[in-house]
C-alpha cells in the first residue's frame, strides 16, 4: 500500500511541477499591441524572433551552419551516415541468423 501511495505522490509531484513551466502559446508569439516585433541580432533570423519560437520551427528560422558545433553542418550528415549504414548491417546480421536458423 505504501508503494503505490508512493507512486501515486510522485505521479502528482511531476505533474506539478510539468504544469508549472507551461506558457499559453498565445502569450509566447503575441507582441504587445504598439510593439514592435522582437529582433535578435545574433541568431540572423529571416522571420521575426517570436514565429520562430516553437518545437516545430517554421522554414527560415535558422541560420547556416559556421562552426563544427552547429546543427546541419557535415559532422551530423556523417552522424546520420553511420548511423544508417550500422542499421543495415544490424539488419543483414540478423536476416543471415533468422535464414540460417529456419535451415536448422
Amino acid at each position: 500500500m505504501a508503494a503505490i501511495t508512493r507512486r501515486i505522490t510522485m505521479f502528482l509531484g511531476a505533474l506539478v511541477l510539468a504544469g508549472t513551466s507551461f506558457v499559453p502559446a498565445a502569450a509566447a508569439t503575441t507582441p504587445p499591441d504598439g510593439q514592435p516585433p522582437a529582433t535578435n541580432d545574433f541568431l540572423d533570423l529571416e522571420r521575426d524572433v517570436t514565429e520562430c519560437i516553437s518545437s516545430m520551427p517554421k522554414p527560415g528560422c535558422g541560420r547556416e551552419p559556421t562552426s563544427n558545433g552547429d546543427r546541419g553542418g557535415w559532422q551530423q550528415t556523417l552522424v546520420f551516415g553511420v548511423l544508417m549504414i550500422s542499421m543495415a548491417g544490424i539488419g543483414t546480421r540478423v536476416a543471415f541468423a533468422v535464414r540460417k536458423r529456419d535451415r536448422a
